[in-house]
């Protein structure tokens, strides 16, 4: 997905870098084992339209990327486009990735169908 922030154009790719980064940031070492909760923990605040979640899932998603953007212009892109409208971006993307569509899809309707 690529965005103009400020007349520039930064990608951010919801792809196995990201998991990673999210995996390692969001990981319970129980008994030995450690459970990898980086997407599942991330897309339940995702789904429940929590702003620092899609800040961070964007920070994230363009960590491997060049140019790199900064927080701020982050926090005043959702200031110009609306939380509304990043969401259904940002959610259009994980439902495009082979790394991110199906628990995408999955969490979704879990959420969907318990309303």
């Amino acid at each position: 997905m690529k965005l103009m922030i400020n007349d520039k154009e930064y990608s951010f790719i919801f792809g196995f870098g990201f998991i990673r980064e999210m995996n390692r940031r969001y990981s319970v070492v129980e008994q030995g084992m450690t459970m990898k909760l980086g997407l599942d923990s991330t897309l339940v605040n995702f789904f429940n339209e929590e702003i620092e979640t899609l800040i961070e899932m964007l920070k994230v998603a363009n960590a491997t990327e060049s140019p790199r953007v900064a927080e701020k212009d982050l926090i005043a892109l959702v200031d110009e486009i609306g939380s509304d409208k990043l969401f259904n971006l940002v959610l259009e993307e994980l439902k495009k990735s082979e790394f991110t569509k199906k628990k995408t899809l999955k969490i979704e309707n879990k959420i969907k169908n318990s309303k």
